[in-house]
């Protein structure tokens, strides 16, 4: 059975150095991870969908006939 990131029931510390690592490569310096939970990926999928509903609305096409 495959698993997905939902399955989890907790953050394991190798999981946790690997975090560490990287948002201390993007900032370039150390940083210490105080709280760090699994997002429901329907819910991110959620604010997704309407950042892309909106962005597509704004662009206003005209069309000219000549």
């Amino acid at each position: 059975m495959e698993e997905s990131a939902g399955d989890h029931e907790e953050i394991t510390p190798e999981l946790l150095m690997v975090m560490s690592a990287s948002v201390a490569a993007y900032l370039g310096r150390s940083v210490r991870i105080r709280k760090a939970r699994f997002v429901d990926p329907m819910q991110v999928n959620a604010w997704g969908q309407s950042s892309r509903v909106v962005l597509q609305a704004s662009h206003n096409l005209n069309i000219r006939h000549t």
